[in-house]
Parts: C-alpha cells; structure tokens; sequence
C-alpha cells in the first residue's frame, strides 16, 4: 500500500481546503481510512496523485443523466455504510445523545453531552419571540383545510413564524433561529386524536425536548420514555445526510442570503417528492395493510445511492422501533422484512416507515419526522454557505431546440 496521507496533506497537494478533502470522500473520489483513535482520517498517497491529475473529481458512483455538484463542508461526510456529523460517527452519536444535542453539533461544531436537556434559557432564545412565532403559526395553520398536507402545514409554519426569527450572524442568534423555526414545524401539526395533555407534549411552548413535545402531535398513544427515545433516535439519524437535493436547494437558496425561514421553504419544497421526504409513507402503508414489499425499489425501503452495502441508520433505528412495537405490530414488522434481508439492503426509510406503523401514527406523518429532523442539517448548511461568495451556483446548459 502507498504512503497514507493526513487531510491537511492532500489539501497542501491538491490545492484545496480540508472540507474540500472531506467533500471528495464523500463522493468516493477518495477512500478515508479512519485512524486507530477513531477521530483522524488518512488518504492513499496513490489515489491523491490520480485525483490531483484529474481535471475534476466525479463520484465512482456517478449514475448515466447525473449532474455532479461538488462543494466543500464541514457539517458531514458520508460514505458507503458510515455518516459523521462534524467528524463525530453518527451510530455512537444515535446511543446516546438526544436530537438538541445532534443540532447544537451541526449548527456550532460544538458537542456539550452534559445530560441535560438544552432549554431555551441556555439557547438565549427568547420566551416571548417563541410564543409570538407559534401563535402565528397556529393562527395561519388554522385556517387550512382539514386535508391540508404535511408538507403544506410545515410550509405556513415556516412563512408565518419567519418575522421572528433572526437572522443567523452570530452562534447565539443561529442557534436561537433555529430553535424557533423547529418549534414553529411542531405547533403547525395538530395534536394526533384532539388535544394533548400533560407535560410532554400538550403545547409546543413547554421546556420539554423536541421529541417528548412532537410525539403527541404523530400519534395518540402515550408518550412514553420508550417511544420518545425511539423517535429521538429517528430525528438524531435523520437530521442531516451530506448534500441531498433537498440540502443542495438549501443551499442554494442560502446562497441568495435567503433568510433561515426561506431556506427552510426551500428544502420543504424539495423534499415533498416521493423519492425523498415521502419514501417512508408507501412502507408504512404496506405495513398497515399487512402487506410485505411490492418490489425492492427505494419508495419500497429498498437501496441507496451511497450506501451500496446497506444504510447504517437502518439498524439501530429499527432496533429502537422493535423495542417499542407491541407483539402484532412486531410480527408484520419481521414479516416485511426477513423474506428479502439478504437479498437486497435496506435503507433508512424502511426503519422510518416501521416506526409510523409501530407508533400507530396516521400514514404520512412520517414525513413531518423527516422534515423536521432534517431542518437540523438544512440550516447547518445554510449558516456555512453565508460564508461563501454570494450567488456562486450558475449552471450551464446545452441547448438541444424544439422537440
């Protein structure tokens, strides 16, 4: 094997900043050898001579028709069957922290496992800012048609609470955003079977953590430990996954100076498509039907682009399901999924579309899930391209005439 590299030594031989070193692991360009301590990478000297005499590094996964979009970051780095959040593995990251602790990494690089849960005091978010954001959100949320998607309740949330949230320029004011935009996405769901009770979840103004206030708006059942940790652990898996389409329209829109709120519209936008945000809803209605998978396709729970050998938030996720399914629940779980474990992987929308069906959630509430989970990584992102040069995406096209 050839000489193993530091980061900062492939970013000295190709000319680029280590996030751009971290962005070209995750797209394959670069195998990341971990080193024993579990935190340094190496890089084969070989395939840094190759990559630096390449014009432009384009993943080994490249699909025919697909457009590379290549950027440097800090937030993530993914690659098959392993995520870091800000160099932290995100599996040892799932046992143990809770969904405040995972945003507060993404949105400051800083990881505070103090055992406690981050309130709005130690946010210096404001109280009053808070109640004035979800009192416009219920008010505008309440005026949708009974039917009104989740996509469409989480969109008015976003646009009505936007007067109150700050705009990202310090950490402080980043973190406060971001508290009040997740805050608004929770008040614009109405409680699952009437009103809420008791402190866990009755009012989205409660000093309670986002999972313990967001179960009672998924489903009726109580809100016990047990399943608020489950659904913590779906929000800590799924709060950001390297550059999706949903974080590149994100950035994009950051990219404008778009405010927190507006960015967040964007990724909703996005992410309401059956191939993203929605591709848990088929599998949890599969399983509620008592029906096994029609294919093994993605809307099916089936594959990732990335993670070729299996998604890793699969297991831990569905092991967090399996503890709080009851009996019945846990058999058509197994049924679903043991006929075809082996044959083709699963990825992390099989485990959300079980936890719906666990948690006896209305089938579609698993987007709000994503949505508001994801929200972490989207503004992540957001804050560190306001570092960037304004308007920097411009693509080209080639123009092929009238059909």
């Amino acid at each position: 094997m050839s000489e193993l590299l530091t980061a900062q030594q492939v970013a000295e031989r190709l000319g680029v900043e280590r996030s751009t070193v971290y962005a070209y692991a995750s797209r394959g360009s670069l195998t990341r050898r971990p080193g024993a301590d579990g935190r340094t990478s190496f890089y084969d000297g070989d395939e840094v001579e190759a990559l630096a005499r390449r014009a432009r590094p384009r993943s080994t996964r490249r699909r025919v028709g697909a457009v590379d979009v290549v950027i440097g970051t800090t937030v993530s780095e993914i690659g098959d069957g392993w995520i870091r959040y800000r160099d932290h593995d995100l599996l040892d990251l799932a046992t143990w922290c809770t969904f405040e602790d995972a945003g507060r990494l993404l949105w400051t690089g800083r990881l505070e496992p103090d055992g406690e849960p981050v309130g709005r005091e130690r946010d210096g978010v404001d109280p009053s800012e808070v109640d004035a954001a979800v009192g416009a959100v219920e008010h505008l949320t309440a005026a949708l048609p009974a039917g009104a998607s989740v996509t469409a309740r989480l969109s008015a949330a976003a646009i009505a609470a936007s007067p109150w949230v700050p705009r990202a320029r310090t950490e402080e004011t980043a973190v406060a955003a971001a508290r009040i935009l997740i805050d608004a996405l929770i008040a614009s769901l109405p409680p699952a079977g009437g009103p809420a009770t008791g402190p866990a979840g009755g009012t989205v103004r409660a000093a309670a953590p986002v999972a313990a206030r967001l179960w009672p708006r998924l489903s009726t059942l109580p809100a016990t430990a047990a399943r608020v940790r489950a659904l913590d652990t779906a929000l800590v898996l799924l709060a950001e996954h390297e550059l999706t389409t949903s974080t590149l329209a994100v950035r994009v829109a950051a990219s404008t100076r778009a405010k927190p709120a507006d960015v967040v519209l964007a990724g909703l936008g996005t992410m309401s498509g059956p191939f993203h945000g929605r591709a848990a809803v088929r599998v949890h209605r599969r399983l509620a039907e008592g029906l096994g998978p029609v294919d093994t396709s993605p809307l099916a729970g089936f594959g990732h682009s990335v993670h070729e050998t299996g998604d890793p938030r699969f297991g831990p996720l569905l092991g967090a399901v399996g503890a709080i399914a009851d009996d019945e629940r846990r058999t058509v779980i197994d049924r679903y999924v043991a006929p075809v474990r082996h044959a083709a992987p699963f990825n992390v929308d099989a485990a959300l579309g079980a936890l719906g069906y666990a948690g006896e959630m209305e089938p579609g509430m698993t987007e709000a899930v994503f949505a508001i989970a994801r929200t972490a990584g989207w503004l992540a992102h957001a804050y560190e391209e306001a570092d960037e040069t304004p308007l920097r995406y411009r693509g080209r096209t080639l123009y092929r005439g009238p059909r």
